[in-house]
């Protein structure tokens, strides 16, 4: 019973954020003008600064735990690599082959990923899941670039300025100054702590509320049948496949559910916006954004019951 509730009370702050977005949303207290101003003041600020902010203070020496790392990266190219083989071989339309593929590789780590580690274990436990955004993020766009440059029928993804825009991604800089911060002993004084706490603290709920805001069940209909496939073989297939991998690697408590959330998490939002520029089924890509946001709820409820249940956790 105790690992049931531990579960509930991670997934549900989760859900009901998301919900509260979405009937502020329907309610019509926000429009969609303010949730795409926003979402980029999140993206752009309060999710680094919260990133930022959870790897500064982490003594990175005593808790980098360098298999869970290599594991993460290990797993990560493999599972690129097997969907660049298969995806191919049994999605017959040109233009959905790379959307599937960056679908099911790529993570809304950074707001769920972070959010229920912190849940479960605390914010003094978050520095592994907010350092392993650090290493995701950057590796999903790249990836998701080769996607959609080799596997969609349209226009090119402009290679060279998406890797620029990569470097210059608010939330890899942030991590890069959070780890360098770490490493010389920064400290700021009392006053600068406290806003900077402050802002972190607003970074998780108000990415939230705006991803259920731009929820709609219109944007789930058509290619449903594809799409939920897509999600049933990401959000269960894929953990059912690593997880145990990763516990037999030796990987247990926060180290284990910040990677076990590297697969379990939804779908990226912005897997959206490069399918566009890729000339990709943009439409799939909504679909799949907006049906793993739902279905994720349930399956990482499981998740961490059952690792809780089996004292890995």
């Amino acid at each position: 019973m105790d690992s049931f509730f531990i579960a509930l009370n991670a997934v549900m702050p989760t859900f009901l954020l998301l919900a509260f977005g979405y009937f502020l949303r329907n309610l019509h207290f926000v429009d969609g003008a303010y949730l795409k101003k926003t979402n980029a003041l999140t993206f752009q600020f309060f999710l680094p600064v919260l990133l930022f902010n959870n790897i500064y203070k982490t003594q990175i020496k005593e808790t980098f735990d360098g298999v869970m790392f290599l594991f993460a990266v290990v797993s990560l190219l493999v599972l690129f690599g097997v969907l660049c083989a298969v995806v191919p071989r049994v999605v017959r339309e040109p233009r959905q082959r790379g959307v599937i593929i960056q679908g099911l590789f790529r993570s809304n780590y950074v707001i769920f990923g972070v959010s229920l580690v912190t849940n479960v274990f605390g914010t003094e436990h978050a520095a592994a899941a907010s350092m392993l955004s650090a290493v995701l993020v950057p590796m999903y766009n790249v990836l998701a670039v080769v996607a959609l440059a080799f596997f969609t029928s349209g226009e090119r993804v402009p290679l060279k300025r998406t890797l620029v825009s990569i470097a210059l991604n608010p939330l890899i800089i942030a991590g890069v100054l959070g780890v360098l911060a770490s490493l010389v002993g920064l400290r700021f004084p009392t006053f600068l702590e406290t806003a900077v706490n402050d802002i972190a603290k607003l970074a998780t709920p108000l990415a939230l509320i705006v991803l259920g805001g731009d929820f709609s069940f219109k944007s789930a209909r058509g290619n449903i049948r594809l799409a939920m496939t897509a999600i049933v073989v990401k959000l269960v297939v894929i953990p059912l496949i690593f997880i145990p991998l990763a516990v037999w690697a030796g990987i247990r408590g926060a180290n284990l559910l910040a990677l076990a959330l590297a697969w379990e998490t939804p779908v990226a939002v912005s897997s959206y916006i490069m399918a566009q520029q890729a000339g990709g089924d943009d439409q799939l890509a909504g679909q799949l954004v907006v049906i793993s946001s739902v279905c994720c709820i349930p399956t990482v409820f499981l998740m961490i019951f059952i690792l809780q249940s089996m004292a890995l956790l």
